[in-house]
């Protein structure tokens, strides 16, 4: 935002900001991360610049980072503040892994509806990717009741997923049984020719039909008509 205006394209050239590509964008994260953690000054800004041989390097720490940034990625802050309140990040993967996901979804929404509409039925096949990235096949529930989407626990289990590595968070979560605390944990999937990286709760789906129940928020870009066969 410049002046009240959107800045859509590099400034002199016809290349679109949205959609940039940041190589190295885990280094970036680890790099924010350490430097936090040197500083012990809590919350902070951290300005990085990506040097071409060395990688991310850190050009300084803001104490009192200016706020403006929620104007440019239309990103509130205390939406974001408050998904963070109270988790407690074990070390520096588990940092990295918290922060992709629950703040890299936005704009992979925004593309998915760009690229087209896709139908899907009530049920359809996906792939989710195991922990030695083989691509298994499940038919999963299409809930668009649902807010977020949930593994079974056995399968998650069975798929590796389930290893303290990749448990992001405990959080309570309301169910026909209840109030329940369950893990979540990061999982990718493929449905109708689209890839997609999310966050699901693990719960206990043994006396289920589906083992993989897909929400509101993996359903973005797709038309659901409960008629179709499973593919």
């Amino acid at each position: 935002i410049w002046h009240g205006e959107e800045i859509v394209f590099k400034p002199g050239t016809e290349r679109k900001l949205r959609g940039i590509k940041i190589p190295g964008w885990d280094g970036v994260l680890e790099t924010a991360i350490k430097a936090q953690e040197a500083s012990h000054l809590g919350y902070l800004g951290v300005d990085i610049v990506i040097h071409p041989d060395k990688g991310p390097m850190v050009l300084e720490l803001n104490a009192q980072p200016g706020l403006q940034i929620q104007l440019a990625n239309g990103e509130g802050l205390k939406k974001r503040l408050e998904r963070v309140e109270d988790l407690e990040i074990s070390g520096l993967d588990h940092g990295v892994k918290i922060a992709k996901a629950l703040f890299a979804g936005r704009f992979e929404n925004r593309k998915a509806v760009a690229e087209g509409v896709k139908t899907i039925g009530a049920s359809e096949e996906i792939k989710v990717v195991s922990s030695t990235k083989k691509r298994v096949k499940v038919v999963a529930k299409i809930d668009t009741g649902a807010w977020s989407s949930s593994i079974d626990k056995k399968l998650a289990e069975d798929l590796g997923l389930l290893d303290k590595e990749n448990i992001l968070w405990y959080g309570k979560k309301i169910s026909a049984i209840g109030e329940e605390r369950r893990p979540f944990i990061g999982v990718t999937f493929y449905i109708a020719g689209r890839k997609i990286a999310t966050k699901m709760s693990v719960s206990n789906r043994k006396n289920l039909t589906y083992k993989v129940l897909l929400g509101r928020t993996d359903l973005q870009g797709f038309l659901v008509r409960p008629w179709i066969e499973t593919k």
